[in-house]
């Protein structure tokens, strides 16, 4: 009779022991790390009126783009796009990346028009 009480004790202490919660904490995301590695154009001399693409290269989860220049139009959005401008001169295109817990990052790149 006292092995079996001492066999069932011995279970009842294994469970709770495999059930219970690590005291290890866990990252809110243990997915994709974030993380914005470049931000390129594929042609970074253009002629007024043409067409370059930017590719930002990114990883994590629910990554969004914001893209900005301060002049020129963009076509498309996401993480590849395409940038247009109708005057010559050096601009400066911004994007920024944001993952779905806020964390973000902005990287630019620079592009030339010429006449």
């Amino acid at each position: 009779m006292k092995n079996i009480f001492l066999v069932v004790g011995l279970g009842i202490m294994l469970t709770i022991i495999a059930c219970s919660k690590s005291s290890d904490p866990t990252p809110d995301n243990p997915g994709v790390t974030f993380k914005f590695s470049s931000l390129v154009a594929k042609d970074t001399v253009i002629k007024v009126n043409d067409v370059t693409t930017l590719t930002a290269n990114a990883t994590g989860e629910g990554l969004t783009y914001t893209w900005t220049a301060d002049f020129g139009t963009f076509i498309g959005s996401g993480s590849s796009v395409q940038w247009t401008v109708c005057h010559a001169d050096k601009f400066t295109i911004n994007c920024q990346v944001t993952d779905k817990n806020n964390k973000s990052e902005t990287k630019n790149v620079i592009v030339r028009s010429k006449d």
